[in-house]
């Protein structure tokens, strides 16, 4: 008897720890002086022309979320023609979905209390949270999405301690593309084979990972450009190349490359040669 009490008084416990968590002020609890540091013109309920914004949502949110450059996200800004969204997930007032479209900034404390953490606007995240508007592709054409799969659409690049490893990011990206699934922190920096030949770079398909830029560029000096000429949507990881500096899970391009190759483009975007 005495046990099951202790029990229920530590569940009690552990349940008013979380309500205080959850309902406490959070760092999105703007004073009404605020407001016109974002808003245009004081918003009306169900007139969706009075959500104008003082500026781009997506700058809005980097004013105080600088680390977000630092990410790979999930494209916003733009207007959806591939796919349809539900009515919880709102466009902004001209069309384009932005960060408010998956993220309530103005969440109440009993939305979080419900579940709905990261200011998210549903309570099912990941992959789940992806499906509602991913789930299909074109009218009616059903079309698998694997980077729907990934965990999280704000992809951070940067090392995870030390020594060989691969960075995170091209971790999970050779968790699925090394033709098996699940993640393995044992693979290490090397040479990773593509599908297909890296014409005029290896014609045994290769390319290095994990691997130092400037470290390569050194035995080198004429092989590779310095940094400073790199184009910028070319990442390298703590100075590493990994899989993410010449691909994007978001992108349209071929192969979903950070930007065209017509041309060898991206390839002459660090070789010289």
């Amino acid at each position: 008897m005495k046990k099951r009490c202790f029990f229920a008084a530590l569940a009690v416990f552990f349940a008013a720890g979380l309500a205080y968590t959850v309902l406490r002020g959070g760092p999105h609890d703007f004073e009404e002086s605020q407001c016109p540091e974002c808003h245009a013109q004081a918003p009306v309920k169900g007139r969706h022309e009075t959500l104008r914004m003082t500026a781009p949502i997506k700058r809005l949110c980097t004013r105080c979320h600088v680390a977000l450059e630092n990410y790979t996200s999930h494209p916003v800004e733009i207007s959806p023609k591939r796919v349809s969204l539900p009515e919880d997930l709102p466009l902004a007032w001209n069309g384009k979905m932005t960060c408010s479209t998956c993220h309530d900034i103005h969440a109440t404390p009993s939305d979080r209390l419900a579940g709905k953490f990261l200011y998210l606007r549903r309570v099912a995240g990941g992959p789940a949270f992806c499906a509602a508007c991913h789930d299909r592709l074109g009218k009616g054409k059903e079309e698998e999405i694997p980077h729907v799969m990934m965990n999280t659409v704000h992809m951070r690049f940067e090392q995870e301690g030390s020594g060989d490893l691969l960075d995170p990011l091209s971790r999970q990206c050779l968790s699925c593309h090394d033709g098996s699934t699940g993640r393995d922190a044992s693979v290490r920096v090397g040479r990773w084979k593509h599908d297909f030949p890296l014409v005029g770079a290896d014609p045994r398909g290769t390319h290095p990972v994990g691997v130092s830029y400037l470290r390569a560029r050194r035995r080198d000096m004429r092989a590779l450009k310095p940094l400073s000429q790199l184009n910028s949507a070319v990442k390298l990881i703590n100075g590493t190349v990994g899989c993410t500096s010449c691909h994007n899970p978001y992108s349209r391009a071929p192969g979903q490359l950070v930007m065209s190759n017509e041309g060898s483009r991206l390839c002459l975007s660090c070789h010289d040669k």
